[in-house]
């Protein structure tokens, strides 16, 4: 009787090491080919709290539409804001800030605006740089998978707003 519980507990949890790994293994697919989900369940008119004044200046600047609405935040342990905002069209855009208690917000200094965003589920968000580098954000992280292939950057959110 002992060695049959024993038997079926290996059992059990080689199952589940497995079962863990093909979801890992998916995850990083994703990251790593950037494959895009097809949204379909965003509104077309966000109706959340404006975007950080500098994110619109920016959008407007580089030719994007300028009716940002946050539809996700989140802090860091770190201290990065990470805003996912959402136009009037349904486009989504990245906008983060880096040591946000040492200064106000400033494109490519500690501030960080992207265009290539994709909604990869509930409350979770991929945003691609030029560069290629990813970036993941949801309720309980935020991942940087660089395309040089340094070592993946991950921060626990401290709160979401």
């Amino acid at each position: 009787m002992v060695i049959a519980t024993v038997f079926l507990t290996i059992i059990g949890m080689t199952i589940g090491f497995l079962l863990g790994e093909r979801h890992n293994d998916r995850v990083r697919a994703s990251v790593q080919t950037g494959s895009e989900t097809p949204n379909t369940d965003i509104s077309s008119e966000p109706s959340g709290p404006l975007c950080p004044e500098e994110t619109i200046q920016t959008a407007r600047g580089l030719g994007f539409p300028d009716d940002l609405r946050q539809i996700f935040k989140i802090v860091t342990d770190n201290r990065t804001i990470v805003w996912i905002c959402q136009d009037g069209a349904g486009s989504l855009y990245y906008q983060s800030q880096t040591k946000s208690d040492q200064g106000p917000l400033v494109q490519n200094k500690n501030g960080l605006f992207l265009s290539q965003v994709n909604r990869e589920g509930d409350d979770e968000y991929l945003a691609t740089a030029d560069n290629g580098t990813q970036f993941v954000v949801n309720r309980q992280q935020l991942e940087v998978h660089f395309a040089d292939g340094r070592k993946t950057q991950v921060s626990d959110v401290d709160r979401v707003e």
